[in-house]
């Protein structure tokens, strides 16, 4: 909130709330406090906060939900500000620090914290890093504050330390000085051929470039004597009252600033009037609030992206490598051919050979050659095969590779372009669906990836607020829980891996394509149904004891088709190589890399291993 706004809500605070008990303390996010206060009219709440979105005091206004885990200041708050008195409201000219003095009650002996003087509630609402600090008086020793600032910042500020008030401005404060005074600040800047609403912003404190482009507006010409006079005038209509609240809008109708009074500058259309300044900062707090959140949802999924984007490159790049490798095919399977041909031509033991070569004789050189190298303990027959098989599995692979590169650059046309829309984003709508349909592809994701998208996917967004409707918000969208019936089962090993089996097939697709992270390990009973195995594996070395991976093998052979086979056959491979086929129905999955362990299923293993809350059924 501006310095301008400010006055008129510490007039506010001081014709409402003062000489007034307080009732409790409540948290307002990890650096707000909400105070309730019994007034002859009923209880009033006061909301105090150094949030980033927009520092601000605010009487009059709703408590706020329940932050957990309890903060600090917080928690100190509860403990000794209940039953206290506020006494005074401390705020000097245009200075955006407030502080509200609460004294011991009538009903409430002094204690360690509250002492005879009471306690001091320091709000700092300007810079980088706004706060709030709980002061004991007589000593100035800080009680607890918002956020921290260990020695070697430029003040120390941690429980303990003893408070040292912020510099002051080196500015003329205007609502402290007289109008000469402030016409003599000035006119050496107008003398320059500085603008008059510059040479306010520039040559006062707490003038903001909307004030002063008022200001400015009001004064009845450009001189330094009209503008100290329209300043003063503002000033004291703003400190006095009455006050005419109203929300200022900008260009596309969202909230822009809280205003004590009616501007002349700008046009009716942008000011709409509301009950009172600090239902106006609540709008404007609201959607600044969702703007940061906007934007801090965009840096995170930028990270996410230029990731993915740079995995999917490297493959590619390898896979085209690859491509390369395999168009030899053709040219190992004509070395094989001349090797059969030329049988007799060539040396025993030897390493290469030179051979004619009819594919070249027979178009533009007749005396053509090749060269082929040779293992010398293989026979011509022997290596000539040798050259076929390489063949064969180049033309196989080929494919594959062909297959890869092109679901590879369709991977990467995807994640372009959603970074094409996260790039120009505003609507917090655009960037839910890409984070949805971001988790709707677990095998481009990292762990660190679905780490992040996790968070983001339990971070509540708000749209942005429109004046006409007040602070406009969408539900609070939950972290992704289990639906119901798809939670797998739940054994720990006995070296104290968690393993988890799924229940059914959309359970089995939940487990490996949402729950799973590529390092742990999957498996699966060969050839048969069965549910999916995941042992989870805490870091990235991917390494199990023997008897957790026999264990987990033994749970999915029980829980398969083969559990009443005497031996089974499980499939395993880390769940990094394992894939959802595009449509392909729930549950079904392509591996490789994968090894395989022969065991017995074990039907006290499931009830040895299992958990409390796994059903063995």
């Amino acid at each position: 909130m501006d310095a301008f706004c400010l006055v008129a809500v510490v007039a506010d605070i001081r014709r409402r709330l003062l000489d007034n008990l307080v009732r409790g303390a409540w948290t307002a996010g990890p650096r707000g406090l909400w105070i309730e206060l019994m007034t002859p009219t009923g209880p009033e709440g006061l909301l105090v906060t150094g949030e980033l979105s927009l520092p601000r005091l605010s009487p009059g206004v709703p408590r706020p939900p329940k932050a957990k885990p309890l903060p600090p200041l917080a928690a100190v708050a509860q403990r000794i500000l209940p039953g206290s008195r506020l006494t005074a409201v401390a705020h000097r000219g245009l200075d955006r620090g407030v502080t509200l003095q609460f004294a011991p009650g009538p009903a409430r002996a002094p204690d360690a914290d509250l002492g005879r003087e009471g306690t001091w509630l320091v709000a700092e609402l300007f810079g980088r890093t706004p706060n709030l600090l709980l002061i004991e008086p007589a000593s100035q020793r800080i009680l607890e504050v918002a956020h921290h600032a260990p020695s070697g910042a430029a003040r120390t500020l941690v429980p303990g330390a003893p408070y040292a008030p912020p510099l002051p401005a080196t500015r003329p404060d205007p609502l402290l000085e007289s109008p000469e005074a402030i016409a003599a600040t000035l006119a050496p800047l107008l003398a320059a051929g500085v603008s008059p609403a510059r040479a306010l912003r520039l040559g006062l404190s707490g003038v903001s470039d909307l004030w002063a482009r008022e200001v400015a507006a009001r004064a009845r010409d450009g001189s330094a004597a009209a503008l100290g006079e329209a300043l003063r005038t503002v000033l004291r209509r703003i400190e006095a009252g009455p006050w005419q609240p109203h929300l200022l809008a900008d260009e596309a109708g969202l909230p822009e600033a809280a205003l004590p009074i009616p501007l002349e500058h700008i046009g009716k259309a942008r000011q709409r009037p509301v009950v009172s300044v600090a239902a106006a900062l609540e709008q404007v707090a609201a959607h600044r609030a969702a703007r940061l959140a906007v934007t801090s949802e965009r840096t995170h999924l930028r990270r996410i992206l230029a990731r993915l984007e740079s995995r999917l490159r490297s493959r590619r790049a390898h896979l085209v490598n690859d491509s390369m490798e395999f168009t030899q095919a053709d040219a190992r399977q004509r070395m094989g051919e001349i090797l059969i041909a030329n049988q007799g031509q060539v040396p025993r033991g030897a390493t290469e050979v030179t051979l004619p070569d009819p594919v070249q004789a027979g178009t533009a050189d007749p005396d053509a050659t090749v060269t082929i190298a040779l293992d010398p303990r293989l026979t011509p027959a022997a290596n000539a095969e040798r050259y076929f098989k390489r063949a064969r599995r180049a033309r196989r692979g080929s494919v594959r590779v062909d297959q890869r590169l092109a679901q590879t650059e369709r991977e990467l046309a995807r994640v372009q372009g959603w970074a094409e829309t996260v790039a120009t984003a505003e609507d917090p709508r655009a960037l839910a669906a890409v984070i949805r349909e971001l988790g709707q592809v677990p095998p481009l994701l990292a762990p660190q990836d679905r780490k992040e998208l996790a968070a983001l996917d339990s971070t509540p967004i708000s749209e942005p607020s429109r004046p006409a409707a007040g602070p406009v918000g969408r539900p609070k969208r939950s972290a992704r829980a289990a639906p119901a019936g798809l939670e797998p089962r739940q054994f720990l090993s006995s070296d104290g891996f968690p393993i988890l089996v799924g229940r059914n097939t959309e359970g089995n697709d939940y487990l490996t394509v949402h729950l799973a992270r590529s390092q742990d390990w999957w498996l699966h009973v060969q050839g048969r149904s069965g549910s999916h195995v995941v042992i989870r594996v805490p870091d990235r070395s991917g390494n199990v004891p023997r008897r957790t991976l026999v264990e987990a093998a033994q749970l999915a052979a029980y829980y398969s088709q083969a559990r009443d086979d005497g031996k089974a056959a499980v499939d395993y491979t880390l769940r990094k190589y394992v894939h959802k086929p595009r449509k392909a129905k729930p549950g079904l999955v392509t591996i490789s890399q994968e090894k395989t362990i022969v065991v017995k299923p074990d039907k006290s293993l499931v009830t040895r291993l299992a958990q409390p809350q796994a059903l063995e059924e």
